[in-house]
Parts: C-alpha cells; sequence; structure tokens
C-alpha cells in the first residue's frame, strides 16, 4: 500500500517541485508550483494598493500590472527583463486606460498589459512552443483572471452583505489577474519548457 501511495504522489511530486539540470550536472530545484500564483496575488494587490496613493484606478492599473511583471521576473531571475515588462506594462496600460475612455472600456488595459508582460516574459522560456503559448495565452488568462477576481469578491460581498468588501472589486480583479497569469506562466514552464531538461537528461 505504501509503494502504491508513492507510486502515485511522486509525479505529483515531481511536478510541484521539479528538478532543474545544471551546467554542471548537478540537480537543483525550482521555486514550487504554488509559489507563482501567491506571488502574483501578493504582488498584484500592493501593487494595486500603492497606486492609490497616486491618484485614481488608473495609476492603481499601472502599479498593479507593472507589480506582476516584477513578480514574474524575479522568480524567474531575469530582473532586467522584470524592470522592463513593468515599465513597458505600466505605460502601455495607462495609454490603455486612456484610450478605452474614449472609445471602448477603461478595462481594456488589463488584457494590453497582460499581452505586453506575455512578450517580455516568453524570453524566459528555452523552447519556441513555451514562448508561442505564453505569449498567446497570456491575455486570456490576464482576462480571465481579472473578471473572476472582481466577480468573486462581487459574491462574496454579496454573501456576507457588506458594501466595503463589494467597492473593492476593482482590487479583487487585480488579484485575479496577477494570480491566473504567474499560474499560467509557472504550469507552460513546467509543461512546454521543462521537457527540454528531461530529454537532455535521458
Amino acid at each position: 500500500m505504501k509503494r502504491v501511495v508513492q507510486a502515485f504522489l511522486a509525479p505529483l511530486w515531481a511536478f510541484l517541485f521539479p528538478a532543474k539540470v545544471s551546467d554542471g550536472g548537478t540537480q537543483q530545484r525550482r521555486y514550487p508550483l504554488l509559489l507563482w500564483p501567491l506571488a502574483g496575488l501578493g504582488f498584484s494587490a500592493l501593487g494595486w494598493i500603492a497606486g492609490g496613493f497616486l491618484g485614481s484606478w488608473a495609476p492603481r492599473t499601472a502599479c498593479a500590472v507593472g507589480a506582476t511583471a516584477i513578480a514574474l521576473g524575479w522568480l524567474n531571475r531575469q530582473p532586467r527583463a522584470a524592470l522592463l515588462a513593468a515599465v513597458s506594462a505600466a505605460i502601455v496600460s495607462l495609454a490603455a486606460v486612456r484610450i478605452g475612455e474614449s472609445y471602448f472600456s477603461p478595462l481594456l488595459a488589463w488584457p494590453v498589459a497582460a499581452l505586453v508582460i506575455g512578450v517580455v516574459g516568453a524570453f524566459a522560456f528555452r523552447r519556441r512552443r513555451a514562448r508561442i503559448a505564453f505569449i498567446v495565452g497570456a491575455p486570456f488568462l490576464g482576462s480571465a483572471g481579472f473578471v473572476a477576481g472582481m466577480l468573486a469578491t462581487l459574491l462574496i460581498a454579496m454573501k456576507l452583505n457588506d458594501p466595503r468588501l463589494s467597492a473593492q472589486i476593482l482590487l479583487g480583479g487585480a488579484v485575479g489577474f496577477g494570480l491566473l497569469l504567474m499560474a499560467g506562466a509557472a504550469i507552460v514552464g513546467r509543461w512546454l519548457d521543462a521537457t527540454r531538461a528531461a530529454g537532455e537528461m535521458s
């Protein structure tokens, strides 16, 4: 029975804590999978809160997406790419907010910023299919996370009958944006990018 449990848990453990082969042939563990969405959640929330000191929700949006980009670059150990993605995503999101206010919706800033993060963050992957998957999937993940976060916040506020919580639906959206985008980056890295290391080991 113990062997059956170990055989069942071994693939799950390898997925959550995959080994990374260094140039010297030694194996080192990557960051745990669950750390990625938690970092996205925390960084985007802190960015949204910090943006409140700069003005309306337009700078909040810029700070939230910039913080998410910093989290992605930090976990990928690429500080320069993190800075580039953060600045680019913040500038593009501000522009998208202004354009959206006139023509469509200010919420356009979230998928646009996710696309920028996806393009810059894709360079952290080694395999072409992983890069393409992240670039294509980032806007959808960011948009889905933002909508899901808003809906979750609204439903919880309705359940608790708390108007103060219902006023924070955009904060919930920012949290969902960072959480799902970072979770997608981690899964792409495990499924589509880590297979190369496994092939080199065999």
